[in-house]
């Protein structure tokens, strides 16, 4: 069954500036918003998922409260870089003081899933407890990595946004090993690499997506990403990127292909897509190096 957040609001001198930008992943929705907010504008929101509230930019003379259900008082403005956790099933409310202009991301979370890809159920009483304006360095930079991607336009790798959902909920909702010292996770076993390389590496031109290379290796999502990242010191989704390129580089070699063929025949959305991971890696474009070659 889709997962869908079934969220309700009721908004007022709130209006949209850009149109909502918004992608499914396999445990979320992450909803990019960008909108203009008059003085005195406001709303109350409840949705039947958890989700995570981030304020990405604030541009004017205003501040937004946000306000739980639960009757506890939680004064003092939010802004940038502030982050709210709302339990699902609890109503919130917003009211913005002076006229600004905001752009948030919303991330519906589908807990079932999580809990199935991670391999352990979340302590329920995180679950059920509102963080309301909260700042935590490292769930803002997984934060800015999905809205990135919503607002570049361009479609990342599957594995790409699940990882990064992944890790955010992690540190979401398991507060207390932000304090313990953290244990090392080992690497993959050889024959658990060896296998996961050759799948990416033949696969690397669709959609991989992360629950499949758990599988391969029987691991959860969660320690099978810190494992190959400990093994071969990048992510999964770099790693496929890189072979993309290597299978760009044998079309290449030939020297009649077209880039925007090249582009496509290895996975990239367009020639552009492929220009830019190209040169990331190879510290050149396409073209350059393909004259490189035939020279």
């Amino acid at each position: 069954m889709t997962f869908h957040p079934q969220m309700t609001s009721q908004i007022e001198g709130i209006s949209l500036l850009d149109d909502l930008r918004f992608r499914r992943w396999n445990a979320a929705i992450t909803d990019l918003w960008h909108v203009e907010c008059e003085p005195d504008a406001g709303g109350t929101y409840v949705s039947h998922a958890p989700r995570l509230v981030a304020f990405l930019d604030c541009v004017g003379d205003g501040n937004v409260e946000v306000r739980a259900s639960d009757g506890v008082n939680r004064p003092g403005p939010r802004g940038q870089g502030c982050l709210s956790y709302v339990p699902a099933g609890m109503e919130v409310s917003s009211e913005v003081r002076g006229k600004c202009r905001l752009r948030h991301l919303d991330i519906h979370l589908d807990i079932d899933a999580l809990e199935n890809s991670i391999g352990n159920a979340f302590d329920r009483v995180a679950l059920e407890t509102p963080r309301i304006g909260f700042c935590d360095p490292r769930i803002n930079a997984l934060v800015r990595l999905l809205a990135d991607d919503l607002e570049s336009g361009m479609t990342s790798p599957q594995i790409y946004g699940e990882s990064l959902v992944t890790a955010l909920v992690t540190a979401l909702l398991s507060p207390v090993q932000a304090i313990e010292p953290q244990r090392k996770r080992g690497k993959l076993a050889p024959y658990q690499l060896r296998k996961t390389v050759d799948y990416i590496e033949e696969n690397c031109g669709r959609t991989i997506r992360l629950d499949e290379l758990a599988q391969l290796t029987g691991l959860s999502q969660s320690y099978f990403c810190s494992a190959f990242r400990e093994s071969t010191g990048m992510p999964p989704q770099q790693w496929q990127m890189k072979a993309r390129v290597e299978r760009a580089k044998n079309l290449l070699k030939k020297g009649d292909t077209p880039l925007a063929s090249v582009a496509a025949g290895v996975g990239f959305a367009d020639q552009a897509h492929l220009t830019r991971v190209f040169r990331k890696i190879v510290g050149t474009t396409p073209g350059a190096w393909r004259k490189e070659q035939l020279a």
